[in-house]
This record gives structure tokens, C-alpha cells and sequence, in this order.
């Protein structure tokens, strides 16, 4: 009797020693960067909307308590948003940047398919519409080397 009481306590021991590496092993103390859109997770994965035309509908999920994800440009893997510390806002880089394209720098973490950062750092891109609308504002670069002529007044 005494034998199994030991042999049980010492499978529990081990049980109890594996399972704390094993979690360990999915934990990412490396910084990754990522660029991508911030989604509202639900909305992309339930219906496949994102992007400038879903931000009211993105605010009010978040307003409501959603955390936020980060949608890869490269290949389209879709990156929830996880907290530092037990009770940190993950949103909290991220707010202002609803359905914008971003870089995110953090820890990544992945667990049965379930990919997830830690942001450390988020610096928001310029996007597509305002990089245009600059270029298509500025005035001809003059290669020639001589002086350009006055541009007519309006």
C-alpha cells in the first residue's frame, strides 16, 4: 500500500514538473515585427470584413470590451492582441489605429493554431489614400538643372 501511495505522489511530481515546460515551450521572450491592419477579430473572422469602412463598427466592439487583433500583410494571419500583465488593456497601442495598417513590434506566441502579440511598440504607416493624394500634389522634380518656370497663378 505504501508503495503505491509513493509511486502515485512521484507521477504526480513528474506530471507536475512536465506540464510547466511544455507551457513554457509555447512562450516567445523574442521580438517579433509584424505589419498588418488592426480588426476587430470577430467581425473579420465571422463575416471577412475589415478595413476603413468597418471602423465605426470596429470602435463599438471595442468600446464593448473586444480585444483588438492585428491582420498580417504578408499572409494573412490574423494576431490577437494579448496583455502584458493579467488586467493591462491590450488595446491600449492600438486604439487610434482601428483599421489602419500599422508595424508591431512584441512577443508572439502561438498555441494550437492561435497566434497572439504582446505589443511593445506599434508605429502607425501611412496609408495608400494620403500617400497619393500627396504625390499627386507635388510639383515635378526638375532633373534638367535649370530653373523651373513660375507656376501660374489659379
Amino acid at each position: 500500500m505504501m508503495r503505491t501511495v509513493i509511486r502515485g505522489f512521484a507521477g504526480l511530481v513528474v506530471i507536475g514538473l512536465a506540464v510547466p515546460l511544455r507551457v513554457a515551450a509555447a512562450a516567445s521572450t523574442e521580438q517579433h515585427t509584424i505589419v498588418g491592419e488592426v480588426v476587430d477579430p470577430g467581425l473579420y473572422l465571422k463575416e471577412g470584413r475589415h478595413g476603413p469602412e468597418t471602423t465605426d463598427q470596429t470602435y463599438q466592439a471595442v468600446d464593448g470590451g473586444q480585444t483588438l487583433a492585428l491582420l498580417d500583410s504578408a499572409n494573412g494571419t490574423l494576431y490577437l492582441l494579448l496583455p502584458e500583465e493579467p488586467g493591462e488593456d491590450p488595446n491600449e497601442l492600438v486604439y487610434d489605429h482601428v483599421n489602419k495598417q500599422v508595424k508591431v513590434t512584441g512577443a508572439v506566441y502561438e498555441r494550437d493554431g492561435v497566434h497572439g502579440i504582446v505589443p511593445a511598440a506599434v508605429e502607425p504607416l501611412e496609408s495608400n489614400d494620403a500617400t497619393a493624394s500627396s504625390s499627386s500634389n507635388a510639383q515635378p522634380s526638375n532633373t534638367s538643372g535649370s530653373t523651373p518656370p513660375p507656376a501660374s497663378a489659379p
